[in-house]
C-alpha cells in the first residue's frame, strides 16, 4: 500500500504540470493573434478608435471635401464578381471615388466583393484590383469582401454559396487573394459578418497578418476572434455622402480602452 502511494503522487504532479503548460500555450496563442502582429494604423491618435466609412457606387456622387471633415478614413469598393454570372466588374464610381478621396488626403483603403469558388479565381480577382488601384494612393489595406447574398426566400444564395465550400476552402480563397495583394506591396485583409467568420470560415487557418474587418450590427461584436475594424452600422450618415444611409466603421488604434468583447 505504501509503495503504490509513492508512485501516485508524482503522477498527479506530472498531470497538473501538463495542464498548466497546455493552458499557457493556449493563452500565448490567443494573445499573439491580435492586431499587434500587423502594421499599426492610426497609432498616433489619442483615442480607442477612429471613425470612418465605406462606400460604393450605391452611395452615388460623394463630396469628398465634406467627407474629410466628418470621417478619418474611407474604404472604397473597387469592384465585384457577379454572384450569378461570375463576371468581374469595376465599381462604376471607383475611379471617381479614389480620385476624390486622394484629393483630400483622407487615408484610403479598398475592397472587392468576391464570389470566388477556388483560390485561382481569388487570385484573378486580386490581379484585377491591383490593376485598378495602381494610379492611386492606397494607404490602408485591400480587403476581400467575403459574404453571401440573400435570395428572395431570405436564404443565402449565389455561386460561392452553391459551391458548398468548407471552412478550410473558404480560408484558402481568402488567403490566396490576400497573398497576391501582399506580394504587390499592399496590406491585406478580409471583411465579413460575425456569423460567417464564426460558422463558415476556418479563421485559425487564415494568414496571421491579415486585417479582420467584421460587420456586426448588434450592441457589440459577437465574433469571438481578434478583429481590427468594426462595421457597426449600415444606416449611418456622413457629411458629403448623399445616399440615404452610409456604412459606419470603427478602426481600433490600440490606444485607450480595449475593444468590446
Amino acid at each position: 500500500m505504501n509503495v503504490s502511494l509513492k508512485f501516485k503522487k508524482p503522477r498527479r504532479l506530472q498531470i497538473l504540470a501538463l495542464i498548466i503548460f497546455s493552458a499557457a500555450v493556449i493563452i500565448t496563442t490567443v494573445l499573439l493573434r491580435g492586431p499587434s502582429e500587423k502594421r499599426s494604423f492610426f497609432s498616433d491618435k489619442n483615442a480607442e478608435y477612429v471613425q470612418g466609412i465605406d462606400v460604393s457606387q450605391h452611395n452615388g456622387k460623394i463630396e469628398w471635401n465634406k467627407v474629410r471633415a466628418d470621417a478619418e478614413f474611407a474604404i472604397i469598393r473597387a469592384g465585384f464578381r457577379g454572384y450569378g454570372t461570375g463576371e468581374i466588374s469595376e465599381d462604376s464610381r471607383f475611379k471617381e471615388n479614389a480620385e476624390g478621396a486622394n484629393s483630400t488626403g483622407i487615408p484610403t483603403g479598398v475592397y472587392f466583393y468576391t464570389q470566388a469558388t477556388t483560390p485561382a479565381e481569388a487570385e484573378e480577382e486580386a490581379e484585377f484590383v491591383l490593376a485598378l488601384i495602381k494610379p492611386y494612393a492606397i494607404d490602408l489595406p485591400v480587403f476581400i469582401d467575403f459574404e453571401y447574398p440573400y435570395g428572395e426566400d431570405g436564404k443565402y444564395t449565389g455561386r460561392m454559396r452553391n459551391a458548398a465550400l468548407s471552412g478550410s476552402e473558404s480560408a484558402e480563397i481568402i488567403n490566396a487573394f490576400c497573398a497576391c495583394i501582399k506580394k504587390a506591396g499592399y496590406d491585406a485583409g478580409v471583411y465579413s459578418s460575425s456569423s460567417i467568420l464564426t460558422l463558415e470560415v476556418k479563421t485559425t487557418a487564415l494568414d496571421k497578418d491579415l486585417y479582420i474587418w467584421v460587420a456586426d450590427y448588434n450592441a457589440k461584436v459577437t465574433y469571438p476572434g481578434a478583429y481590427d475594424l468594426w462595421q457597426y452600422s449600415k444606416r449611418g450618415h456622413c457629411d458629403g455622402v448623399n445616399s440615404k444611409y452610409t456604412d459606419l466603421n470603427r478602426w481600433y488604434t490600440g490606444n485607450g480602452a480595449d475593444k468590446p468583447d
